[in-house]
């Protein structure tokens, strides 16, 4: 029953310890991706002796962001979905429901495709996401009845910073089960400044209201409908915690910082050196620009002349040197060295290919726990749909093998050792090779499969 709760407020402000733990820095990192206007109201220069609020609020405005977060985040996700998971719907292929899940997951218009991916990219960012599979409530009589008003299960993307206290129980199995969880969003109305609070338990629903300083209102109160919390929390990595994980910028975006502060000295340096500063006695009088002339004083002593100052152009290719090693520092920090550089020096290819075998590593582990998270949302699926998941044989499957390899070189390494195997005359040789080509030059995996077995079966 909705009505004003007094008291309320403390309870729904609690907070779980990981969060008042890691909140300020998944600020920092959402700071960190988004870049522009976010990262500029951050004030992240480091203020200078004597510095007054607007000389540093000037200093903000004209020191621009050479955004690496978001570029290596997108390189990430670039290389990811280049190609798309694959999903066998089993007993469910026909299920209307599941259907239109598929082509608009989040009832905004994302497919579930673009969902997966925007829920990825965030976990990158923050280390972890959250997503909830609702249902809005009906009284609907017939399935077909939900189905013709929209009412269906859809897909929710929450940041860590929305979600403020979730808990974990470990069941007689083993395994662990989110029995609770809270997140809080603001209002999307426009008339009011305030949070909506929801709940989530085992047996209840809770929806709360909350504007401005006011008392909280109950919105929402009813049994929960499949008899589970509908949300699964998406790791980015292996969790360190349950419910926290490793953000990508976890170093990259301290880098990033460090960088704008130089960004900013490089400004002011080459300000300094178009900008000599005249150093005279308070009596001497000057005009400024090419060609200014200086009347000394007639009491002036010549040691005290005045004189130029100008900024030491060495420092500034000191500083620049020392931004372009910062820059190859965070590359490696993110295993990006082989697609995010120029290099300058000549590097061997079993060192290039070291390489990319650890960035392959990286994104196949991060596609593992998109495919864990996916079968998850699908469990909850069938528990809306009153459908008992193991015979409903839902799979998905996300592409585990990443080729980042030169592929020019590998074509022209294979193809000499195809010249050289049919001096040989080992057939198994030549197929092993073959195959080999095959994984260089095919990028999708099924198609990868039927040439495999075609070269498997040739002999």
């Amino acid at each position: 029953m909705a009505g004003v709760v007094k008291g309320k407020r403390v309870e729904l402000d609690e907070v779980h310890r990981l969060y008042r733990a890691n909140s300020a820095e998944w600020e920092f990192f959402r700071q960190a991706y988004l870049g522009g206007r976010e990262w500029e109201e951050a004030s992240l220069l480091y203020k200078y002796l004597n510095e007054s609020a607007p000389q540093l609020r000037e200093r903000l405005r004209q020191t621009p962001l050479e955004n690496h977060c978001k570029s290596v985040v997108h390189t990430y996700s670039g290389f990811m979905w280049r190609n798309p998971p694959k999903r066998s719907f089993g007993a469910l292929e026909a299920n209307k429901a599941l259907l239109a899940l598929d082509g608009n997951a989040d009832k905004e218009g994302a497919s579930l495709n673009e969902f997966m991916k925007s829920v990825a990219l965030w976990a990158s960012v923050f280390g972890c996401s959250w997503v909830v599979l609702d249902k809005p409530a009906s009284r609907a009589v017939t399935k077909a009845d939900e189905l013709e008003g929209d009412i269906r299960p859809y897909l929710k993307l929450y940041f860590p910073v929305h979600v403020l206290n979730w808990k974990f129980e470990e069941t007689g199995s083993g395994s662990f089960e989110l029995v609770y969880l809270k997140v809080r969003e603001r209002i999307d109305d426009g008339s009011a400044d305030g949070w909506v609070y929801r709940i989530w338990s085992r047996e209840r629903v809770e929806v709360w209201r909350v504007e401005g300083k006011g008392e909280p209102v109950l919105v929402r109160d009813e049994v929960n409908a499949v008899g589970m919390v509908p949300a699964v929390v998406h790791y980015n990595t292996k969790p360190l915690e349950r419910g926290v994980a490793v953000s990508d910028l976890q170093d990259v975006a301290r880098m990033q910082r460090s960088l704008y502060n130089d960004l900013s000295e490089l400004g002011q340096m080459i300000r300094g050196s178009n900008h000599k500063t005249l150093v005279k006695n308070r009596g001497d009088d000057a005009s400024t620009g090419a060609g200014g002339v200086i009347i000394m004083h007639e009491d002036t002593l010549p040691e005290k002349r005045p004189y130029l100052l100008q900024a030491d152009a060495e420092a500034l290719i000191g500083l620049l040197d020392a931004m372009e090693k910062k820059v190859e520092m965070i590359n490696r920090m993110a295993h990006l060295t082989p697609v995010r550089s120029f290099r300058k020096v000549i590097v061997s290819a079993v060192a290039i290919e070291t390489e990319f075998q650890i960035l392959n590593t990286l994104l196949a582990e991060k596609a593992a726990q998109l495919e864990v998270t996916e079968n998850q949302l699908f469990r909850i699926f069938c528990r809306w749909e009153g459908v008992d998941y193991a015979t409903a044989e839902v799979v998905v499957t996300y592409p585990k093998r990443f080729e980042l390899r030169d592929r020019k070189a590998d074509l022209e390494f294979l193809d000499k050792a195809l010249s050289v195997a049919e001096r040989i005359g080992s057939a198994t040789l030549r197929r092993e090779l073959e195959r080999q080509v095959a994984r260089v030059v095919l990028e999708r995996d099924d198609v990868l499969e039927v040439v495999e077995a075609e070269l498997a079966g040739g002999g």
